[in-house]
């Protein structure tokens, strides 16, 4: 009798556990918190300012001289391409980024049509491209060309770029 009991109870507690649902918070449930969270947020925000703010948290920016400027810092290297390239400088205005090799060299390639001569491809340890339109090692002739390109654009570009990228 106590053996039919402990059995009966033990698959009571089986068939429970596999027919009520869980109490547990999933990946899912915390997915949909944050989206609701995330949309509360930028209820009250246009276009214009999310774009803003998502830019903001996508690049650091750094005070130069009084001014805002976005400035990162990464360690990259200068892809090798024909005709060959020197190597790029300390401070790059990165006007695009890619995961793919063919699409950043689509836009270099566009760069140079619009005589930008002094453009590079770069790449990152995460095989990240990046089409920089102009290779320095001053800051301020970055900054220069940045404001430059921010005000005539070679391409379009998708934020959040153009950013002055900062070779360690």
């Amino acid at each position: 009798m106590k053996k039919t009991l402990s059995t009966l109870a033990l698959l009571t507690a089986v068939l429970l556990t596999g027919l009520l649902p869980s109490c547990k918070t999933s990946e899912e449930n915390y997915k949909k918190a944050y989206l609701t969270a995330i949309e509360k947020r930028d209820e009250s925000y246009t276009d214009e300012e999310i774009d803003l703010m998502t830019r903001e948290e996508a690049i650091p920016r750094a005070v130069y001289k009084g001014d805002s400027i976005p400035l990162k810092g990464v360690y990259v290297n200068t892809v090798k391409l024909d005709p060959p390239v020197a190597a790029c400088k300390r401070f790059n205005v990165i006007v695009a980024t890619f995961k793919q090799r063919f699409n950043a060299q689509s836009v270099l390639g566009r760069l140079r049509k619009a005589d930008y001569t002094d453009c590079r491809l770069l790449i990152d340890k995460d095989e990240t491209y990046y089409v920089a339109a102009y290779t320095t090692d001053t800051l301020d002739r970055a900054v220069e060309m940045l404001r430059h390109i921010e005000k005539n654009p070679p391409l379009q570009m998708k934020s959040p770029c153009p950013y002055i990228l900062r070779k360690p």
